[in-house]
Formats: C-alpha cells, sequence, structure tokens
C-alpha cells in the first residue's frame, strides 16, 4: 500500500529584502510604496485570518485593519528591522484579531502584544481597490476548497500546533519567520508543523477524503 502524502496546499513564500526598503520610504513619506505591501501580501493575509474568523467579509476587514495598524506605525518610523516584515504584518494581525474576538465576548488565542493603532491613511481605500485571489486558476480552486473547511480542520488540533499550521500553510511563512513570531526555535516550527499535519492527514483518512 502507497504510504499517503502529507497534505501540502500552498508554498511558503519568504518576505522579500526590499520589503523593509519599502517600510524605510513610507517613513520618509513616499505613501505610495505601500501599496506595494498590500499587492504581496493582502491574499495570504486573509487566508491566515480566516482560520480564526471565518467570516470572509470580516476576515477582510481585519486584513485592512492590519495594514493600517502597520501603515501608521512605519510612518512613525516604528519598524525596527529586528523581525521580517512578513513577521511583523501577521503578529499585527494576530492582535486585531484578538483585539475583534475579545469585543466579541469570543476567547482569543494567546498571542503577542499589539503593535500600531488604527488611523486614516492613504492606505485606507487601498484594499478596495485590489481584488483578492490567486493568479493561478488551479491554485485559486485549491484554495477556495481548502478555506471552506480550514477552520474544521483546524480547530481540533492544539493551539500550539494550529497557528504554526496556519502560519505555514494559510500565511505562506518561512519556518524561521514562524519561529520568530511565535517565539520558539526553527526545528520547535517544524516539530509542530510536523504533528499537526499528521493529525489532519489522519482525520481526512478517517473521513474518506484523503486521496490514495
Amino acid at each position: 500500500m502507497t504510504r499517503p502524502q502529507t497534505p501540502r496546499l500552498f508554498s511558503p513564500a519568504p518576505s522579500p529584502p526590499e520589503d523593509a526598503h519599502i517600510l524605510g520610504e513610507v517613513a520618509t513619506g513616499n505613501l505610495r510604496r505601500f501599496d506595494v505591501l498590500v499587492d504581496r501580501y493582502k491574499v495570504r493575509l486573509i487566508r491566515y485570518i480566516r482560520h480564526r474568523v471565518p467570516d470572509l467579509h470580516q476576515a477582510e476587514d481585519l486584513a485592512q485593519e492590519s495594514f493600517l495598524r502597520m501603515f501608521r506605525a512605519a510612518r512613525a518610523g516604528g519598524y525596527s528591522g529586528r523581525a521580517s516584515v512578513a513577521t511583523w504584518l501577521f503578529t499585527i494581525a494576530d492582535n486585531c484579531v484578538t483585539d475583534c474576538l475579545r469585543a466579541s465576548g469570543r476567547r482569543p488565542l494567546a498571542l503577542e502584544s499589539d503593535t500600531g493603532g488604527p488611523s486614516d491613511s492613504p492606505a485606507a481605500s487601498v484594499l478596495e481597490s485590489r481584488p483578492a485571489g490567486d493568479s493561478d486558476p488551479l491554485e485559486a480552486a485549491a484554495h477556495r476548497e481548502s478555506l471552506g473547511r480550514a477552520e474544521a480542520l483546524l480547530a481540533p488540533l492544539p493551539d500550539e500546533q494550529r497557528r504554526v499550521v496556519a502560519l505555514k500553510v494559510l500565511g505562506g511563512l518561512t519556518f524561521a519567520e514562524i519561529a520568530e513570531l511565535v517565539g520558539c526555535p526553527v526545528g520547535t516550527a517544524k516539530s509542530r508543523l510536523l504533528y499537526g499535519l499528521r493529525r489532519i492527514q489522519a482525520s481526512l483518512a478517517r473521513s474518506g477524503r484523503l486521496p490514495s
């Protein structure tokens, strides 16, 4: 019998080195450069947020709030460069989601402290002007299918495994970025992903949804 392969939905895309340069330009007044970061991370960020907030419209609103917080902090020169831009953005998104869940009375996961705050800015309308979706139709179809069941597949996982799987599979972060974000060694992040995906694989096998 052929051993089933571990499910793999999306490939990691490390934060490009020019991201930090773009934030530096924003800090010095070149506000339009921020659009590049929105284009680069919007779809991945919404994928990741939806594992905690399944409603698409709410996830899009939270993604916008995350970008606005990042924009405000960047304008104030708040990006230190110690973390990658992707790590910083996803940390901000975690805090936006946590704030939203607390306000609605739902119990949030224990995440890092907040970074930046909401603000009106030229980036406020950026998300509305850009369509979500992937350039590859095949990946887009897999994306729609996976997001429809992502919450159900991730929900049974222990918190630490669920977060790493979501950051890797839905957010497309590298292991180095994940380890930096959650505060663990890279090897630990890899182990959490492996055990989390094995649990998901077993769940799919039990339900008869795992391809042979």
